[in-house]
Parts: structure tokens; C-alpha cells; sequence
């Protein structure tokens, strides 16, 4: 199975551990959630388990993927040297690795209250489902939203033993973000798609995706205008946000010829739009 350190370099790759950006789109919303869901600066502890169970549950979610796809990944070019693709983990390695950060993952969970744990198992079989909705599903940008969503939903379940209407506000305003930033990388493999039978919003989309982009961030920016106003921000989360718009207005332009390469830093910019709205709802904390 494991033989060398080649092997355990190709693992780190099988994990993208060597692209962090995934990691950071899935923790920024969950900070976010965390300090908004207590009111407060968070437990240590929470924060720690946390930002850790994201970078496992990443990390689990990409191996996933790739064993899922390892075969369609031959074909497409930007995917065709990750290490199942090219052959060069075994997929029984694959697997034990799978395995091994879900176990991890676990252990971290079960030190939450049990509503917490529950919605762990649904987090994990969202983030199993996700690969295969390629097959069947003309947006799957929805199932990896809703996959992405859950630390939002369990940091609620935590904090507050509950999931209130902000809670859900928050997991629809990142279903929202991950559905238009993930059409800014789908457009990158739009053309390698269209010969092969899986889906994407780009595929589906056509000349629509810039507009779909478009009218999924103007959505969430708008579900975010609601939650400053219902709770009476003060102007530093309004400048936060506007940041985080200006950023979002530049992915859109830079991305809207479709070039892949602009695509893809349209997609890294939103590392930015993440951070920006978590600061706009940590200067609310007193």
C-alpha cells in the first residue's frame, strides 16, 4: 500500500492538502457561524475542534471525490495527474485513508453534544453523495453547497442546542456562495465536460452562468443586508461586507469571458469574500 515517501507525498496530494483554498472556503463560513451563533468569542476548545474537523472533513471530501471520479479524471485536463487518475496510490490506500480521517473526524465530534454528532453523520453522507450527483443532477453545485453547510448548521447545534432561523439564513447564504463560486471553477472544465456524462452548472448553464453567479451572490448579499438589519449592525459590518462585494464584482468581471484561467482567480478571490464576511460579523461582538 505505502511504501515510500513518494507514497506519503501522493496521499497529501490525494487530500489537496497542497491546495488550501478548499480548506479556507469551508472554514471561513463556519467561523462565522461559531461567533455569530454565541454571541461571544468562542470556547478555545470549539475553535479548535472546529477549524481542525474542516480540514479533516475536506480533506475526507476530496479523497472521496477522486475515488469516485478516477476514472473520469484521466480525461479531463486539469485533473489528469492527481494520484488515483495517474495510478499512483492504490485505491485500497485511498480508501484506508478515507477512512482513517473519518475516524479522526469522530473522535473530534463526539466531544460535541449529541445534536451536534447527529448532524456529523449527515455531513459525512452529504459529502459521500456529493461525487455521484455529477451522474445524475444538472447543478450538483447544490449538493456541495448543502455538503459545505454544515459546520454552520453544527456550530447552532453547539452553542445553542437549537437551529434558529439565522442559523438557516446562514447555511442558505453559503449554499448560495458555494453555488456561484463553484461555477466560477466549473467554467474552468466546461469544455473537457461536455464530452463526458457528468454535470455541471457551466455544462447546463451555457451563456447563463455568468447571470447564475451573478444572481446567487446578489442572493446571499441580500440574505446578509437582512441579518444587519434585523439585528441593527453598526457601519463596520456594512464595510466589511462591501468589501467582500467589491471582491465578488471583481471575480464576476474578470470571469465573465470565460476564460478558465480567469475563472480560476475568480475562484481564490473568494477566499477574500469569506474572510471579509466573517470580519463584518466579528466587529459586532462586544
Amino acid at each position: 500500500m505505502i511504501t515510500n515517501f513518494k507514497n506519503y507525498y501522493d496521499l497529501l496530494l490525494l487530500a489537496r492538502l497542497n491546495k488550501p483554498i478548499g480548506i479556507f472556503l469551508l472554514l471561513w463560513p463556519t467561523l462565522t457561524a461559531l461567533w455569530f451563533s454565541s454571541g461571544q468569542l468562542p470556547e478555545v476548545k470549539l475553535i479548535v475542534i472546529f477549524t481542525l474537523g474542516t480540514v479533516l472533513m475536506r480533506s475526507a471530501g476530496c479523497i472521496a471525490n477522486d475515488i469516485a471520479d478516477r476514472n473520469i479524471d484521466a480525461k479531463v485536463k486539469r485533473t489528469k495527474n492527481r494520484p488515483l487518475a495517474l495510478g499512483d496510490i492504490s485505491l485500497l490506500a485511498a480508501f484506508a485513508f478515507l477512512l482513517i480521517l473519518v475516524v479522526i473526524s469522530f473522535i473530534l465530534v463526539s466531544q460535541l453534544n449529541p445534536f451536534a454528532v447527529f448532524l456529523s453523520f449527515l455531513a459525512l453522507i452529504s459529502a459521500l453523495i456529493y461525487p455521484f450527483s455529477k451522474r445524475f443532477f444538472k447543478i450538483p453545485q447544490f449538493f456541495l453547497g448543502v455538503a459545505f453547510g454544515f459546520g454552520i448548521l453544527m456550530t447552532f447545534a453547539v452553542t445553542q442546542n437549537s437551529i434558529p432561523a439565522e442559523g438557516w439564513l446562514l447555511f442558505a447564504a453559503n449554499l448560495l456562495w458555494v453555488m456561484g463560486y463553484d461555477s466560477h471553477y466549473a467554467l474552468m472544465d466546461v469544455e473537457d465536460d461536455k464530452k463526458l456524462a457528468v454535470y455541471s452548472s457551466a455544462k447546463t448553464l451555457g451563456s447563463l452562468t455568468t447571470f447564475f453567479i451573478i444572481i446567487s451572490f446578489i442572493a446571499m448579499y441580500l440574505i446578509y443586508l437582512y441579518i444587519g438589519l434585523k439585528f441593527t449592525y453598526s457601519y463596520a459590518y456594512y464595510a466589511s461586507m462591501l468589501l467582500a462585494v467589491f471582491i465578488s464584482s471583481y471575480g464576476v468581471l474578470i470571469g465573465c469571458g470565460k476564460k478558465p484561467t480567469n475563472n480560476y482567480k475568480a475562484f481564490i478571490a473568494n477566499n477574500y469574500v469569506g474572510f471579509f464576511v466573517f470580519l463584518a460579523f466579528v466587529s459586532q461582538i462586544q
